[in-house]
């Protein structure tokens, strides 16, 4: 995969996480770390999210990636649609 493409899939996912965290009282997405590891394309994605500080994940510590968009995040999103 290109960096043209994980820049894209990165965007669809940091949509995703801004879509989500208005849709439930700005909760947290949950995601198995085996499910995003099977997938290297989506783990490099979150990587970079997490690199570039537009998401946060808070499950250090457990199984699962716990993802939130960060307020970095939401700004990128705005200002970029």
């Amino acid at each position: 995969m290109t960096n043209e493409e994980i820049n894209k899939l990165s965007n669809i996912l940091l949509q995703s996480l801004y879509d989500y965290h208005f849709a439930n009282n700005g909760g947290s997405y949950v995601l198995p770390k085996a499910m995003v590891s099977a997938d290297l394309n989506s783990k490099l994605a979150i990587e970079y999210l997490i690199e570039k500080e537009y998401a946060l994940d808070s499950g250090q510590g457990s199984d699962n990636l716990v993802l939130a968009i960060t307020p970095e995040g939401m700004d990128y999103i705005k200002n970029n649609k």
